[in-house]
């Protein structure tokens, strides 16, 4: 069905600046069902607007198309319509979506159409969720996702990205040139590569998950798995988190809490502050430049090895000091450098060096 939309806008023409001739904006909806003969990948081209993509348990692919254009007359519009139309292959290794010219337009009228983009044109397309998918998508656009099981592959540039509902089977590869990435309440294992946009996780699980970011933060919030983070100087903040952490950076900086697990931390000069509900299987810190703060509850027991060859070493627990028994110390360590442990345990290890900076091992409130 045709949408024509009530609001105008109005230009002065060249030749008649007198008569004010009305453009309005112009819609068409379509959609279209794709039966499957074999459970193929899907490959989905498009550039021409926004695109959502919703997994279901259908064995067919459904399409809904809108099209909006702007144009004087109801007559116009048609014209931009009708020069472009849904394109479907069906091969041996993939089923092929994409919106193109349709065979009556001449390479001219194609070759001016892409470079004024007068049709916008949103695709929705809902396709089997456990499908393989690969994407690729025009610069500057959006994409929805959401309950897919499938392994995704997506290719963009300056894209606005949001998943939600992902229990992947396969691998999540998002190589998009400045996106900004959000994923919620998802399952997901793969590689994150989003340049210099920032990236949110939240109620993410993942069994092995590398992400590479850039200029802006990372945010992963109420997740649990093994991780690893990569920026130039974009800070990684992190709450509410249970598993294992690799990060590392140029400049940016670490801001963890409420975090339970193990870390491996590594800046030249982003400040690392940890707030820690609990150790499992080691922490290593190491700066070139900044202050690492560790925050540990007050029943911590652990190994530690601190050292800063500028900055002092201070311990806000007691601890003993290898190889001297009945030693303890509060306070700045002399040396710039603590190795002992506090309570009976040596492990889980905390490993802190900073070059210039100072550590500092506080001791936390008790919990409420």
């Amino acid at each position: 069905m045709r949408h024509p939309l009530l609001s105008l806008t109005f230009f002065w023409t060249l030749f008649n600046p007198g008569v004010a001739l009305a453009v309005q904006s112009f819609t068409l909806q379509t959609e279209r069902d794709l039966p499957l003969r074999h459970a193929l990948p899907v490959y989905i081209h498009h550039r021409l607007g926004d695109l959502s993509i919703q997994g279901w348990v259908q064995d067919r692919i459904r399409v809904e198309i809108k099209m909006k254009v702007l144009a004087d007359s109801q007559e116009l519009a048609d014209v931009e319509f009708k020069k472009l139309g849904l394109i479907t292959f069906e091969g041996k290794d993939r089923f092929e979506i994409r919106i193109g010219h349709s065979q009556g337009v001449d390479l001219v009228s194609k070759m001016r159409d892409n470079e004024r983009n007068a049709v916008q044109v949103d695709l929705l397309i809902k396709a089997p969720y456990q499908s393989k998918l690969s994407l690729v998508l025009g610069e500057g656009k959006r994409l929805k996702f959401d309950q897919w099981r499938g392994g995704v592959s997506i290719i963009g540039k300056n894209n606005i990205l949001s998943f939600t509902n992902l229990n992947l089977s396969g691998e999540l590869s998002l190589n998009c040139i400045q996106c900004e990435t959000e994923i919620r309440q998802s399952a997901l294992n793969g590689r994150l590569s989003v340049g210099s946009k920032s990236v949110t996780l939240s109620q993410v699980e993942s069994k092995s998950l590398n992400i590479d970011g850039g200029t802006e933060d990372v945010r992963i919030d109420k997740s649990s798995g093994n991780m690893t983070v990569h920026t130039k100087s974009g800070r990684l903040t992190v709450s509410r988190f249970k598993g294992n952490l690799q990060f590392e950076s140029e400049e940016g900086g670490a801001y963890f809490s409420k975090y339970v697990g193990g870390a491996d931390i590594h800046t030249a000069s982003g400040q690392v502050i940890l707030d820690l509900d609990g150790v499992q299987g080691g922490l290593n810190v190491d700066t070139e430049k900044s202050d690492i703060q560790i925050g540990l509850m007050p029943d911590f027991e652990g190994g530690l090895d601190l050292k800063s060859l500028r900055g002092d070493v201070i311990v806000q627990f007691p601890y003993e000091s290898s190889g001297v028994s009945n030693l303890n110390r509060y306070g700045p360590a002399s040396t710039g450098q603590v190795d002992g442990s506090v309570g009976k345990k040596n492990r889980p290890l905390i490993h802190a060096y900073s070059k210039q900076g100072g550590v500092r091992i506080i001791r936390k409130a008790p919990s409420k």
